[in-house]
């Protein structure tokens, strides 16, 4: 395969994504200027036909994020899932299409489930993740411990990740409408979805990202068991994947048990996040030649 089509399938993702995210921040910004012009008693709904064209970008930005790493593992000769690089590609493209489909629900429940607000977060990542794949060191590959049990170890923790990315985006934005609250400066930079959508929102990324969770921390404990040593970097990622799955299983069980939800609900699953995001940073700057 040619590279220069896989390197026209960078610059559209780009430039995808860029346009994507610069949207969803207009569109945001446009809306809280919308409230401070907008009387009292006025309806809460204002309209943005852009932000269907943000969402459109987005996932256009996602497809053509697949279709680069696609042709670059032709030109490499890399399997996709055995390569950090391409795997954060995937974490990337799953968040994206993910957002896409929890953004259709939310609009089919009412405006006050809109989550476009989301898309502040998810467009810039997928560009960062994009950019990284291209500038980061040539792929390496794994163990060959089976290709199949590979795939799908790699398969369930990238959509995983994925989830956990778009939960952790509704957490921050609730902590940050929450303050915005508290200081009262609603209109000043926009606006962000109400409170319990947000809320809602994360609870529902938690819900559908512990059972993969789970099944990525019992795959990756196998697979680490058939090594015949563990280095420091494969201990560092079982600890901290243990921990995450700790972490959201306290959140998720303290949320029906106790009724946690709002800000501790968010920083709970902020905290998740990171460590989420801490699994998969280690991986990246694991010594060269290792899986």
């Amino acid at each position: 395969m040619p590279p220069y089509i896989s390197h026209a399938l960078l610059i559209f993702g780009v430039l995808l994504y860029a346009a994507a995210g610069a949207l969803f921040f207009v569109n945001a910004a446009k809306r809280g200027a919308a409230n401070r012009a907008r009387a009292p008693k006025a309806p809460a709904h204002v309209p943005a036909p852009s932000k269907g064209l943000a969402a459109n970008l987005l996932a256009l930005g996602a497809i053509s994020h697949f279709g680069y790493i696609t042709a670059a593992s032709f030109i490499t000769h890399t399997c996709p899932v055995g390569s950090v690089h391409f795997i954060l590609s995937f974490v990337a493209i799953f968040a994206a299409f993910a957002f896409t489909l929890a953004r259709a629900f939310a609009r089919h429940s009412g405006p006050r489930e809109n989550i476009d607000s989301l898309g502040v977060v998810v467009a810039p990542l997928g560009l960062a993740f994009l950019l990284g794949t291209f500038f980061l060191d040539k792929p390496t590959v794994g163990h060959s411990l089976g290709a199949g049990f590979l795939a799908f170890h790699v398969l369930v923790n990238i959509l995983g990740i994925a989830v956990f990315m778009l939960a952790g985006a509704a957490a921050s934005l609730y902590l940050v409408q929450e303050r915005r609250l508290k200081l009262k400066r609603l209109t000043r930079v926009g606006s962000l979805p109400p409170l319990d959508t947000l809320d809602r929102a994360l609870h529902r990324f938690l819900l559908i990202g512990f059972p993969l969770l789970t099944i990525g921390i019992v795959s990756g404990t196998f697979f680490a068991y058939q090594l015949e040593r563990g280095s420091a970097d494969e201990v560092m990622r079982i600890v901290l994947g243990y921990a995450t799955w700790l972490l959201v299983a306290a959140v998720l069980l303290l949320r029906t048990a106790a009724g946690w939800r709002g800000k501790r609900s968010a920083y709970g699953t902020l905290l998740g996040f990171v460590f989420a995001m801490s699994v998969l940073l280690v991986y990246v700057l694991r010594p060269t030649g290792q899986a």
